[in-house]
């Protein structure tokens, strides 16, 4: 059995993140397309980290419609920003 995401760090963490910067007024994620092809096919990378997530969330949460998919995307995002610092704004 797959573990459940909401029992692993990298996302439960992620997921504060994410709510903590909402809370701050946080109106929108950059992320930097370069910095996250580096990371994307990594093997311990977001990518298959997320194919797990959703498998869990398929495997313990079907009775409970799904309710973990929402929450490990807005995860997703955050992990993904924070690949690489946001560009500096041009002079």
């Amino acid at each position: 059995m797959t573990q459940h995401w909401s029992q692993n760090p990298y996302w439960t963490d992620a997921l504060e993140r994410y709510q903590a910067g909402k809370e701050r007024g946080t109106k929108a994620l950059v992320i930097n397309i370069d910095a996250i092809e580096a990371v994307l096919f990594d093997g311990d990378g977001p990518a298959y980290r997320a194919l797990d997530a959703m498998n869990s969330v398929q495997e313990h949460e079907g009775y409970e419609g799904f309710r973990g998919a929402p929450r490990v995307v807005l995860a997703l995002l955050q992990i993904l920003s924070e690949q690489a610092p946001e560009p500096s704004p041009e002079k």
